[in-house]
């Protein structure tokens, strides 16, 4: 693909974009929130692709490339519209180890780890989707982040435990108020949305708390909560004809 596309041959831009324009747009939609956005920031990346494919040194780091310009559009466009991108937020490393154990049934999990990813900061999605969704490995992501492999690797172990502590939150939340006369007066007029402050604040509260540091009282097991990761589900246009 990548000769093809160095000799101008259409077929290498049009094969590449079949290959990975559905993984990438969905995580687009994972950054951007918004679909059509997405789809712009996905058209913007095989243009720029096709055009600087001289710069990519090594052919077979095409996909981990393809991402890292990808997300460099999708800064772009969240600056253009003057939104903080939170891609460099590093937020508050929580240090009690949630151990989330149990069975809820697939579709629960699903709810609740959708609920529970809204409570993350969004560098931490970022990598999640990154890792969980797209499936990059440490050195693909680290490309794709622009950072080293080994800080790749802790910003992925954070995310896990930032998820797995926010999904022992939304269960709290939802299922611990009267257990706990503290709990309950935390989330007294909650709104029943999951931010990042509520998201520490009820982790914390569980470091502190005999009663909702029960391990019996969690309900979903660690190894489920990644697999539930929330990804794009908006379907996507086929490439353009001139590809």
């Amino acid at each position: 693909m990548v000769a093809a596309i160095r000799a101008a041959n259409p077929q290498g831009l049009a094969a590449a974009y079949d290959a990975y324009a559905g993984q990438i747009y969905g995580y687009c939609c994972s950054v951007l929130h918004n679909s059509d956005a997405a789809a712009d920031a996905l058209q913007d990346t095989f243009v720029l692709a096709n055009e600087c494919i001289d710069q990519l040194r090594d052919p077979q780091r095409l996909r981990p490339w393809l991402y890292a310009i990808a997300r460099n559009e999708c800064r772009h466009q969240l600056r253009t519209k003057g939104r903080t991108t939170g891609l460099e937020e590093a937020g508050e490393v929580v240090d009690e180890a949630v151990d989330l154990g149990a069975r809820l049934r697939d579709e629960e999990i699903r709810t609740l780890v959708w609920e529970a990813f809204e409570g993350l900061n969004s560098r931490d999605r970022e990598v999640l989707e990154l890792s969980v969704r797209q499936d990059l490995d440490g050195a693909d992501m680290a490309a794709v982040l622009g950072v080293q492999r080994n800080h790749a690797h802790a910003l992925l172990s954070r995310a896990r435990q930032q998820l797995e502590n926010a999904v022992a939150a939304v269960v709290l939340a939802h299922h611990g108020r009267k257990d706990c006369a503290e709990l309950s007066q935390m989330l007294d007029g909650w709104d029943g949305t999951i931010t990042v402050l509520m998201r520490k604040r009820i982790t914390r509260h569980i470091g502190q708390c005999e009663i909702c540091d029960n391990p019996k009282r969690r309900d979903v097991r660690p190894s489920d909560v990644t697999h539930a990761v929330p990804g794009a589900s908006s379907p996507l246009a086929p490439r353009p004809r001139t590809w």
